[in-house]
């Protein structure tokens, strides 16, 4: 994934990251699929996938966290 598709990613909600993943790792299957047949000639691209799916897993947990975190500054804040 290129610097620039990551700020993007980092820019999509939730719901969005997550329907990422799904498209993802159907495309991990895939390559495994064409490794096993010995057809894939870049096996390379396996392991890139699944640095992908891990960068955008990574962007999701952050968010999950901040929104977490949002509620109890708020309250910090209040006092």
């Amino acid at each position: 994934m290129k610097r620039q598709d990551y700020l993007i990613i980092k820019g999509l909600d939730i719901k969005e990251l997550e329907l990422k993943v799904k498209t993802l790792r159907q495309d991990l299957e895939g390559l495994v699929l064409e490794k096993n047949r010995n057809v894939l000639k870049d096996l390379k691209s396996i392991s890139k996938k699944k640095k992908d799916i891990s960068q955008v897993l990574t962007v999701i947990k952050q968010k999950q966290l901040l929104a977490q975190l949002e509620p109890k500054i708020e309250k910090g804040d209040k006092k």
